[in-house]
């Protein structure tokens, strides 16, 4: 068993390898060593764009085959559905390529991200990103093995597969920043409770001195951290914004085909139907619990700072109070430009939309033939 341990590969590499994914993908738009995770200097004024514009360039090509293939690569036999499924299809990707322009003109920003960052080697969950991995390949292999029996049908998983490891990435991507954040996070909170048990026992001056200093270097902590998080959702509000709409559609055109299910036509692989909403409503549950813990986590250093024992010390009590107010003024908190609040308020909204949009729909179909075309 120790043989194989030198042949495993290291937390680092893991994590290289996975930088190296989202680079490949066009989300990081600066020269970057993906080894050492640190920005690099710009060698060539457009080698940043290279990814990017390569993926870009990979999308238009892939629609040009889709229009050109239409009535291969889309689900035909019946026409209920065609609306459905190149709803899904056009969304998603308008989706990606708002991703990549959004990507390019906001790389400023993100290198912005990276510059805060003191550390980054060991701060994220390297498991949580290989295992959703491994899960969506186990569930893609499970909807490959339903339609192996209908050349359209593959061909139809193919696209919304390659649509989907984008849009799916990129929640990934937004996911190691927020876990980044909420070990600094974590960090603070730690050294903030031992300089309360260590203040505790305020004696002599030069234990208030100690405190003092120490404070004041935990209250600019937090003003880069949350920098750090501002600069965070600057960077991934507008794409979120993409991607969080994607989600949805995606969502109720598969709730959708649910319903048909349900109702009993005779689809082949209704099974694999409701297989195709577990990726995507999963990934959504580990961002959203990502964000939400970071932000419990942000909330309870204000308790602390508060339950500072500050004794008689005036200066104390103002740098208490002024840390206090800091931290009120500004929250931790994760929004997509203030038109979404990353958190779980959001699957209200996803239910609400898709309920309404089913409602919409189901009503708007009932005029459409259900009879396969086959039969028509």
């Amino acid at each position: 068993m120790n043989l194989l341990l030198p042949l495993l590969p290291t937390a680092q590499q893991l994590l290289c390898v996975a930088f190296t994914i989202f680079k490949w993908f066009g989300f990081i738009p600066f020269p970057f060593d993906c080894l050492a995770f640190k920005v690099q200097p710009p060698s060539y004024r457009w080698s940043a764009f290279v990814f990017p514009v390569l993926q870009f360039l990979f999308y238009v090509a892939l629609h040009t085959i889709v229009a050109t293939h239409r009535k291969i690569m889309f689900y035909t036999e019946y026409q209920v559905l065609d609306m459905n499924d190149i709803l899904k299809y056009g969304i998603q990707l308008t989706v990606v390529y708002l991703v990549l322009i959004n990507t390019i003109v906001q790389r400023a920003v993100y290198r912005a991200v990276w510059t805060n960052l003191s550390q980054l080697r060991g701060t994220v969950r390297k498991q949580l990103f290989y295992g959703y991995i491994a899960f969506t390949l186990f569930i893609e292999m499970q909807l490959l093995v339903g339609v192996l029996g209908s050349p359209p049908g593959v061909a139809y998983w193919a696209l919304i597969l390659v649509l989907h490891t984008f849009i799916r990435l990129r929640h990934l991507f937004h996911v190691f920043f927020i876990d980044v954040l909420k070990l600094h996070l974590n960090h603070l909170k730690l050294s903030l409770v031992e300089e309360t048990e260590y203040a505790k026992g305020l004696r002599s001056a030069s234990i208030r001195q100690r405190s003092i200093s120490r404070l004041l270097e935990l209250k600019n902590a937090y003003g880069h951290l949350w920098e750090l998080n501002d600069n965070i959702n600057r960077s991934f509000g507008w794409s979120q914004i993409c991607n969080f709409t994607a989600n949805f559609v995606q969502l109720s055109c598969d709730f959708y085909w649910c319903y048909l299910a349900a109702r009993g036509f005779s689809f082949e692989g209704c099974k694999e139907i409701f297989l195709t909403l577990l990726p995507t409503s999963c990934l959504l549950g580990i961002l959203l619990h990502s964000a939400e813990s970071c932000l419990r986590l942000g909330s309870s250093l204000g308790t602390i700072v508060l339950e500072f024992p500050t004794g008689n010390d005036r200066t104390l009590q103002k740098i208490v109070y002024r840390f206090a107010l800091q931290m009120s003024q500004q929250r931790i908190h994760f929004t997509a430009h203030r038109l979404l609040d990353v958190n779980y308020t959001l699957l209200k909204m996803f239910g609400t939309g898709i309920a309404t949009y089913m409602t919409i729909f189901i009503s708007f179909s009932k005029d459409l033939p259900l009879t396969s075309r086959r039969h028509a």
